[in-house]
């Protein structure tokens, strides 16, 4: 494992932490939680729910600095062929790539794929997290 895919980790700790805070915080009664249709919304006041916020958002931005000079630094290490920098041709097999998505816009589920089958997948994926929200949605009225 390199250094920068260690330094990874970080951001990984930080985020997983600010969880524990804000739950700390929700659980002593610095915080509060509520339901807004079916998206949650955390509100408190004490240090110890700032604190989460803050590395919540720090687990962010450094994990997209070190992210970047990871792609970074494996491209440049690399050695890539001039074949796969944008010179078509020359004996490299190309790889087609499949994707799809999810966009939950409260309980409502966008899907979009590259075929058929991903896009199947994907609606599945949909219909059991939307449930899931609803289900949360329901069980705390």
């Amino acid at each position: 494992m390199t250094d920068v895919r260690k330094l990874l980790l970080i951001p990984i700790a930080m985020f997983l932490s600010g969880i524990a805070c804000t739950a700390a915080a929700v659980a002593i009664g610095d915080a509060e939680v509520q339901l807004v249709i079916v998206i949650p919304l955390i509100s408190g006041t004490g240090w110890l729910f700032v604190l989460g916020v803050v590395l919540i958002m720090a687990s962010f931005v450094l994990g997209f600095v070190l992210a970047a000079s990871f792609m970074r630094e494996e491209a440049e290490g690399s050695g890539v062929p001039p074949s796969l920098t944008g010179h078509p041709g020359e004996g490299v097999q190309r790889r087609e790539s499949r994707y799809g998505g999810v966009i939950l816009i409260g309980p409502v589920p966008i899907v979009f794929g590259s075929d058929k089958n991903i896009a199947l997948i994907m609606l599945a994926i949909a219909v059991a997290v939307a449930a899931i929200v609803l289900a949360y949605a329901l069980l705390s009225l």
